[in-house]
């Protein structure tokens, strides 16, 4: 496959953000905390992670299910784990997001494919922004005060983007009616977009932000047993409330999946709270082998399943 001009710049944006995180850090200190790893722990937390998927593909099955048409959450789970392959070796981090969405358009409609992704990634993030909005709030550990700001800001902002889900008739008399809107390129199928993306109902978007709670443990439970293999001492809060800044941080459509993003992340947020900088580039670097083990399974996964898909060959050669 060739890569475009765009792919292969984000590739090289991410091999420039590592080499100045590693840099900054030490090669020689982020090998040692690499080298401490527990294989013991780092199985555990593959196993959390992969926990985390399988709740991540219910909520999912929420958000459609909520739609008025269901699918087998079989089929879900399946998607969610072909979109961890693409989201990890193709140069974007939402690659897989595209992947669902096409495999559901045929069926669902463009619109509302798009609009059950697009809530499954925003009611995740929700889910991780009222956990460390909370912490925030009320146990903040050792954290400058200006992340606990930044932490309290970007919480909330996902809030409110969230509430807006449930606001359709409101934005479309604010909005789709004025004349401005009306005039722009493709009007119409934004405004079908807009409504799939508003149709969600309270209690349709509750639903699956409560489900996002018991995947937010997960992901912040896979941390920190990262943490807990590499033989590091870090406190679980930093964890619970950097994890909304850091997955906002690592969809910015800058690196080859975050990469570089994250890392440049994780040694900012941790640093500040005062934990080593190799340490907390370390943790990174092997959460981002989870994924790529996640994203192998699902790519073999995906080669199953088009296997299987393959009408059978009809012999060309018989005899008459």
């Amino acid at each position: 496959m060739k890569l475009k001009p765009g792919s292969l710049l984000k590739i090289a944006v991410s091999l420039v953000l590592l080499t100045v995180v590693i840099a900054n850090v030490g090669a020689g200190a982020l090998l040692d905390v690499l080298r401490s790893v527990d294989l013991r722990w780092f199985g555990l937390a593959v196993v959390i992670h992969l926990a985390g998927i399988g709740i991540r593909a219910y909520r999912w099955w929420l958000l459609i299910a909520a739609l008025g048409t269901p699918v087998p959450f079989g089929r879900l789970l399946y998607l969610y784990f072909v979109g961890m392959f693409f989201n990890t070796f193709l140069p974007t981090g939402i690659g897989g997001d595209v992947v669902k969405i096409i495999e559901l358009a045929p069926d669902r409609g463009g619109a509302r494919a798009f609009s059950t992704v697009f809530a499954d990634r925003l009611t995740g993030i929700l889910g991780s922004s009222l956990i460390a909005l909370s912490i925030a709030l009320i146990d903040p550990a050792d954290v400058p005060v200006e992340i606990r700001v930044t932490v309290v800001a970007v919480s909330s902002g996902i809030l409110f983007a969230a509430l807006i889900l449930t606001q359709g008739r409101l934005l479309d008399r604010l909005i789709w009616r004025t004349r401005l809107f009306r005039s722009l390129p493709l009007a119409g199928r934004l405004r079908q977009v807009f409504a799939a993306l508003t149709s969600y109902s309270p209690g349709a978007i509750a639903r699956s932000t409560l489900v996002s709670l018991p995947f937010t443990a997960t992901l912040i439970a896979t941390q920190y047993v990262l943490s807990v293999a590499l033989r590091l001492d870090v406190d679980l809060r930093y964890f619970v409330l950097f994890t909304p800044l850091i997955t906002l941080t690592q969809l910015l459509p800058i690196s080859f999946n975050g990469l570089g993003v994250r890392e440049g992340a994780f040694g900012l947020l941790f640093t500040a709270a005062g934990v080593d900088g190799a340490d907390a580039v370390a943790i990174s670097l092997l959460y981002y082998v989870v994924r790529v083990l996640t994203g192998l399974f699902g790519g073999a996964l995906y080669i199953v399943g088009n296997l299987r898909s393959q009408p059978a060959r009809q012999p060309t050669n018989e005899r008459t």
